[in-house]
Order: structure tokens, then sequence, then C-alpha cells
């Protein structure tokens, strides 16, 4: 098959048309290269006629992806990742790794993922690190998307064409103010998941990964959680907390300090800590660069070697 005129495509090209992929909007995309919205307008209309199809679909203020498009956007990814491999494989015939590492995360994992960061930093200084902190729905969605060279999540769904390997224990922990009224109660004999859940619960919205493993652990027990004020972090979850305020299921890591000082008090609850897995995670059959590896290495070895809050 004859495919010389694709060697007019340009890297350029490509880069403006992922972005409008990735935002399925111009003006997102222009916003993120730093164009203006008819200079990515002018590329895309070059590409398509490169390629002698049309790539979007407009349906109404809707962009989709054409047939072509999807074609065009699978080979371009294919093609970006190819040379993010060669970049650092060439890096690595001067002995040291470069280049640029994207890793998304739960913001669970937030007080997880620094150690590690910081320790491969210091092995590896001239490395870029991108975090990126969702909730696990959106992290699935990127995963699907190939949008980073590794995901960090607790729950790896069955059915996905997923590989993963478990580096670090995740605990969720029920706290609540030194003043609630199960504190007390708590401090004199275990408390039962139903009377906990008699009373209003800080939780975070219903695509975050550990409402899903706090929702999972009630279905188990037959539970049904009846009381929930949405709090949109488990940041901010704490800060009501440390206001006086309720109490919540959160990552031990987050809380260990404010426990350890008395600003926050773990109630005893039957069935806990939930205790979970972090894991690393990338697409099936994808092929981790040099720079990926090395990480991915640290996650799985470095484990023994970092203090964790709230990990044991």
């Amino acid at each position: 098959m004859e495919v010389s005129y694709l060697n007019r495509l340009t890297l350029r090209q490509l880069d403006v048309f992922l972005a409008v992929c990735q935002h399925r909007s111009y003006s997102k995309a222009a916003q993120q290269l730093a164009l203006t919205q008819p200079a990515v307008s002018s590329q895309i209309r070059s590409l398509e006629d490169v390629v002698g199809q049309a790539l979007f679909d407009y349906l109404g203020k809707q962009l989709f992806l054409t047939s072509a498009g999807e074609l065009m956007q699978r080979a371009a990814r294919d093609l970006k990742q190819r040379l993010v491999h060669l970049e650092i494989e060439l890096t690595e015939l001067h002995g040291r790794l470069q280049g640029s590492l994207n890793i998304a995360i739960e913001s669970s994992a937030e007080q997880l993922l620094p150690s590690y960061i910081n320790q491969f930093c210091l092995q590896h200084p001239d490395v870029n690190i991108s975090l990126h902190v969702v909730n696990h729905q959106r992290l699935l969605e990127r995963l699907a998307d190939n949008l980073d060279d590794l995901a960090i999540m607790t729950q790896v769904p069955e059915g996905r064409a997923l590989s993963y390997t478990p580096f670090a224990e995740h605990q969720l922990l029920v706290v609540a103010s030194p003043n609630h009224p199960l504190t007390q109660q708590s401090e004199n004999h275990s408390i039962s998941l139903i009377q906990l859940l008699e009373h209003p619960l800080l939780l975070r919205e219903p695509g975050s990964g550990s409402r899903q493993i706090f929702e999972s652990f009630c279905r188990q027990q037959s539970c049904v959680i009846q009381h929930v004020r949405q709090v949109g972090s488990n940041l901010a979850i704490r800060q009501c907390l440390l206001n006086g305020d309720g109490c919540a299921v959160l990552p031990a890591a987050l809380v260990a300090e404010d426990i350890s000082t008395g600003k926050l008090r773990e109630l005893a609850v039957d069935g806990f800590p939930i205790r979970r897995s972090w894991c690393a995670v990338y697409p099936k059959g994808k092929h981790l660069n040099p720079l990926t590896k090395a990480f991915y290495e640290l996650l799985q070895t470095g484990g023994n070697k970092l203090s964790v809050p709230g990990s044991s």
C-alpha cells in the first residue's frame, strides 16, 4: 500500500491533534498549547488535507472523532510514545536518565507518593515529573485514554486490560473530633458499623476511591449508609473534623499526625481499619520506557526503605 503521502505529516500537527482529542475543544487545546484558536483550526485542516478525510464530526456544539480520527489518534499516541522511548534511550547512552515522567494518582495517595518521588529525583536529578491528582473514576478514564506513563490506585477493576503490581498498604480509618458523641463511646468498647451509620458521615464524592471502598465494605456487611455530608476532598474533610464537625472515613496517612497529637480520635469500629493495597497500574501491552521502568522498580523495591505515615 502506498503511504508516502503521510510523510507530509508534522509532529506539530500531531501535537495539536492530540490536544484537541484530549479536550474535545479547539479553544481549550489552543490554551494548553499557547496558540490562538485559528492557529489550531489551521493545523487540523492541514492534517485533514494530508490524510484526505475528516478527523472530527461536529454535532451541535460537541466534537466527536470520526473513524479516521480514531485511527489517527491511536497512531499519533504510539508515535509520541516511541519518541519518548527514543529520547530516554539516547540519554541512557550517556549513563543518565533524562526526560519527563507523567504519573496519575488517586487523591488519597497524596501523602504516599511524595516520598517515592523525592527519592527518585535524588537518584535521577535530570528527570521532570508531572503528577496528576484525580479521583478514582477520572483515573480510570485517563488509563483508558493512555494519558500517563503510570497510574497509582487501590481498586484495580476486573475485566479491564490492565497490568498492576501492589507496592504499599492503604488503610482507611474512622476518625472524629474529640467532642463527637461516638468518641467517648469508642474509648469504652468497640462500635458496630450499624451504630456508626446512625450518625452523619463526611464522605467524598461517589467517584472517589476511598468512598467506593467504604461503600463496598458496607454492602459486604449488609449495611446502608444513611446520612452523608459530601465534601470535595480528603483535606477538606480533615479540616471539617479539626473544626469539630462530624466523623469520617479517611486514609491513615492523612490523619496519623492528628491522631498522635490528639487533635482527632480514631474510633474503634468493628472491621476497621479497612486494608487495601496501593498498586502501580498501566494498560496491558504498553511498553514501559526506561524512565517509567526505573520508577516502577523503585515502587516495588523502595517500600521497605521509606517511612510512609499510616502504613505498616
